[in-house]
């Protein structure tokens, strides 16, 4: 059966064989990231780290956010060109039209308009001697900066003729000739360009390299005309032999480089050595795209704008990215194979041959279409799991055949060339793949193995780590008596045994005890680690932050992440080689130069964008003085820079003269703080950027506030009112006598006032206990018992007693609580029905509303006694009624009705018998409450009205509660 598949494969399976390219690892800016054009002439930094885009739709800037457009309202057309940085690092660009600008106090300003002398076409343009110099179709100008002296320097008889400026010279080419200025110097021709007259050329560039000059000449309207490259070598101009590309290429602009000649041209950026006159290709990038301008960022970052593209962005030149088709890119598995070659499987179950010596990458016809999990190299063979079974791959006949030595492996370790380890879903276990015996030793989820150097087997299974000895004998690997729980298992040369784990970073077994332990806390970019590989001395990490290597001698990290280049931390496996390291993940195939790749990366200096009081925007200075009122202070700040806040944090502290805080450490992505309502006193803000995991740092930045003290706290303040307070105190202790006296006075008349109340308390008493009801209730007591009802004139003696023991309590206080007053006029009520019998009825309204206030005593019940004596007691038919009404609003109310005989009828009969008591009780009553009345200066007294049938009263009186 194994030679059917082995012929079958030998018949069927073949390599496409391919020589692939390697682009650095890039970031694509479009329309789609917030991008405002797509086609861009320019680009510059300042020295604040703004990058400056000169595009087909005006001029912007980025901060690493946001872009921003920049215009003027004299502006003609949107497109600018020719991004240039003066000598105070101002930022300048020019159209078409003629018009140049520059940005200051970030507003774009115009400078010039040389309309007649560009006459429609782009000028070339640069800064000498604080002068603007400017090539344009009718002659080279120089422009004073800040006199605005225009200067035309000579004639160019068609045409622009190019020119640049080193150091302190300005060279220029003008009628084949190259002409150097020096300040203090004449002009002097340099070179005779006399053979170029032969040529037939409209357009030049000049420009150096290595400090010495380099020419080149083409022709835009005739590309039959190939360019010309010239270079100076010993004197003179030297022709350079021009690549293929370069013929066939116009180049836009050239750039020196890391002592490399790079050309921007309309098929891609070409990157050549250049020695001695002769060049050599390097490397190709963006192939195909128009390569306009080239910028390396204050960050090492690599900007290359295109002329319909967009923009890329490089952070590092030494990550590159193998081309490889989109749907072979997710790599789950990869293994060396000898010095030269790598093995790649995918998701989709593809598998490829990398050598690196030919830069040939060979995909084997699809067997299967599931997962390769893992991949395991001997001597002669190299063994493969995949979802729908095991292969070998061998190296000498370079073909494929299926070889089920196992079962879906999730990870193979090569124990020798007859026995592999390998774990599954199920269990981990040793196989002969030369006989297929299988020794299993431990049936649980494995995740992976590890044969180590010192003949060992580690194992990862779901419950922990375990070891195993040549006699296969298992002993449990622990930290800090814990189980481990592993994702992947290494060795360094040293003979440390490493494990990365699920959440606790890497732990290092030494002699098989783990004694190492590297976290977040201690320099690993996340807890989080995933695949890990030994490369002598060093270890490779990877965590869910980015790439990392521990040199385990010294115990430091160097870290690549997303800032570098990085982009996708789902990393499958790890190769390293003597010089290169690869690394696989679902975005494809990588290799890094492992000399290069690190950056000497620094913290960038931030910026405040924007500083509000109170919500509205103030200039940034050092020294801000402010009022005692200002309630919000508030600043805003950022790194500028393609992913400059990637890996930053900012710290803050507020000193004051008293104290000296520790940093305070701001979240990361929060680029702001507040204060508010800080107190008087004098604060000196610092404020600083840090490394998330590192000890770099920027300078600090230091803003002193000065809040002042609020006016009633300047001392001339204290002083005006200490004045005023003495001279008051003054005033007081002269009035003090005569307050003294009139103190006294008003003591006294208050106590007349308590003793006419006391006075018009006992009258009241007195009126409301007089004789005449003592004796018609005795009498009354005197019929009951004649009649034999000694019941009922014991509950009437007991109710009269009440009656007068409350009356003569009551008596002594001024004011009493209402439902005292009501008990009183309730037992008197009572009394005078049992004296009435059946003649007599009452009706209490609203008690059940009144709050729990307090009310003069002994008012209510002399005109309740009034309405019977004089309306019910000479009534001859019918029920005598009296509705008693109480009411509680500013005063308390408190009506009685009676329908008795009615006030006139009343008056006559005393009249005739002369009573007086009514007059004595109603002047008692009109006494107390006119003292009340001039107490409490308001409206109290008591009114009757004539009914039809009876009287009302009306009685209104003070409370309070």
């Amino acid at each position: 059966m194994k030679k059917i598949y082995t012929y079958l494969f030998f018949i069927f399976l073949f390599f496409t064989t391919k020589v692939v390219s390697q682009q650095p690892v890039f970031t694509h800016l479009t329309e789609k990231d917030g991008l405002p054009d797509i086609e861009f002439y320019s680009i510059v930094e300042d020295n604040k780290g703004f990058i400056w885009l000169a595009a087909d739709k005006g001029l912007f800037r980025y901060d690493g956010k946001e872009f921003k457009n920049y215009s003027h309202i004299e502006k003609r057309g949107l497109s600018v060109f020719g991004l240039k940085l003066d000598s105070k690092g101002r930022v300048w660009c020019n159209n078409i039209s003629g018009q140049f600008f520059y940005i200051e106090n970030d507003k774009l300003l115009l400078f010039k308009d040389l309309k007649e002398e560009v006459k429609g076409q782009l000028a070339l343009f640069s800064f000498y001697q604080n002068d603007l110099v400017a090539s344009t179709r009718t002659g080279l100008y120089r422009i004073g900066l800040n006199s605005l002296h225009q200067n035309k320097i000579f004639d160019i008889k068609a045409g622009f003729y190019p020119f640049y400026v080193e150091n302190d010279a300005l060279v220029n080419l003008h009628d084949h000739e190259i002409k150097e200025t020096i300040k203090g110097r004449n002009t002097i021709v340099k070179y005779e360009l006399n053979q170029f007259k032969k040529y037939e050329f409209n357009k030049w560039q000049i420009t150096s390299f290595k400090n010495k000059y380099l020419i080149y000449a083409y022709n835009s309207n005739n590309l039959k005309v190939h360019p010309k490259l010239f270079y100076e070598q010993e004197g003179k101009l030297e022709e350079v032999d021009l690549t293929k590309t370069l013929k066939k290429n116009e180049v836009i602009k050239f750039y020196e480089e890391s002592d490399q000649l790079w050309a921007c041209t309309r098929n891609g950026l070409f990157i050549y050595d250049f020695n001695n006159g002769e060049l050599t290709h390097k490397k190709t990038y963006f192939k195909g795209k128009e390569i306009s301008a080239v910028l390396k960022d204050r960050n090492n970052n690599y900007w290359f704008t295109t002329l319909r593209n967009g923009i890329y962005i490089v952070p590092n030149l030494f990550i590159e990215k193998y081309t490889i088709a989109e749907e072979k890119q997710n790599i789950s598995a990869m293994s060396r194979i000898g010095n030269d070659s790598l093995i790649i499987g995918t998701t989709k179950g593809d598998i490829a041959i990398l050598n690196r010596k030919t830069k040939k990458i060979e995909f084997t016809k699809q067997i299967h279409k599931e997962k390769v999990y893992s991949i395991c190299d001997s001597d002669e063979k190299v063994y493969l799991s995949l979802g729908g079974g095991s292969f070998v791959y061998d190296k000498k006949n370079k073909n494929i055949y299926e070889d089920s030595f196992c079962s879906n492996a999730k990870d193979l370790s090569l124990i020798d060339k007859n026995n592999i380890l390998y774990a599954t879903h199920s269990s981990a276990s040793i196989i002969n793949v030369k006989n297929k015996n299988v020794f299993n030793l431990k049936g649980a989820r494995a995740y992976t193995t590890y044969y180590s150097s010192k003949k060992e087997m580690y194992v990862g299974y779901v419950d922990g780590v375990e070891k195993y000895n040549i006699e296969k004998k298992a002993s449990r690997v622990l930290f800090n008596n814990k189980p481990i729980f592993a994702i992947d298992i290494d060795e360094t040369a040293n003979g440390i045994i490493w494990i990365s784990t699920f959440k606790d970073g890497i732990i290092g077994l030494e002699n098989g005890e783990a004694t190492i332990n590297y976290t977040k806390e201690n320099g690993l970019l996340s807890s989080k680690t995933g695949k890990i590989k030994g490369d002598g001395e060093l270890l490779w990490i990877t965590t869910d932050k980015g790439l990392q290597v521990l040199n385990t001698k010294t115990g430091t990290f160097k870290n690549l992440t997303k800032k570098d280049g990085i982009n996708s931390f789902n990393i499958s496996e790890i190769i390293p080689f003597k010089d290169a390291l690869f690394f696989s993940s679902n975005k494809g195939l990588f290799k890094i130069n492992k000399e290069k790749v690190f950056k000497d990366r620094r913290v960038l200096n931030f910026n405040f964008t924007s500083i509000l009081i109170d919500d509205k925007k103030v200039e940034e200075k050092e020294e801000y003085e402010l009022t005692s009122d200002i309630k919000k202070i508030k600043f805003t700040f950022l790194t500028n820079g393609f992913l400059a806040e990637d890996n930053i944090v900012y710290q803050y502290k507020l000193i004051t003269a008293s104290a000296n805080s520790k940093w305070n450490r701001i979240d990361k992505g929060i680029n702001q703080i507040t204060f508010n309502n800080l107190a008087a006193g004098e604060y000196v803000l610092k404020l600083k950027a840090t490394e998330v995991n590192g000890k770099k740092e920027t300078k600090e930045k230091v803003i002193k506030l000065v809040i002042k003290l609020p006016f009633y706290k300047e001392w001339w303040f204290l002083l005006i009112i200490g004045t005023f307070l003495f001279i008051l105190i003054w005033l007081l202790f002269n009035m003090k006598l005569e307050r003294l006296e009139k103190k006294q006075e008003v003591a006294i008349e208050k106590e007349r006032m308590q003793k006419a109340l006391v006075g018009s308390k006992l009258e009241t008493l007195q009126s409301q206990m007089n004789p005449h009801f003592t004796f018609n209730a005795l009498n009354s007591v005197q019929n009951l018992v004649l009649k034999g009802s000694k019941l009922e004139a014991y509950n009437y003696l007991t109710k009269f007693s009440s009656l007068l023991r409350e009356s003569l309590l009551l008596s002594t206080k001024s004011f009493v609580y209402f439902d005292e007053e009501l008990s009183l006029i309730e037992k008197y009520l009572e009394l005078e029905k049992l004296r009435f019998r059946e003649g007599f009825s009452y009706e209490i309204k609203g008690a059940e509303f009144i709050d729990d206030i307090k009310i003069p005593t002994m008012v209510i019940q002399p005109f309740i006694e009034n309405a019977i004596k004089h309306g019910l007691l000479h009534k001859t038919n019918g029920l005598g009624k009296i509705k008693i009404e109480f009411s509680q609003e500013k005063l308390f109310k408190c009506e009685i009705t009676d329908n008795g005989i009615g006030l006139k009828a009343a008056a006559e009969i005393n009249k005739k018998t002369n009573n007086k008591s009514a007059s004595f009780s109603t002047k008692s009553i009109k006494d107390k409450l006119k003292i009340l009345k001039d107490f409490y200066k308001t409206d109290i007294g008591f009114e009757y009205k004539e009914l039809d049938i009876g009287t009302k009263v009306i009685v209104k009186i003070p409370f309070h509660f």
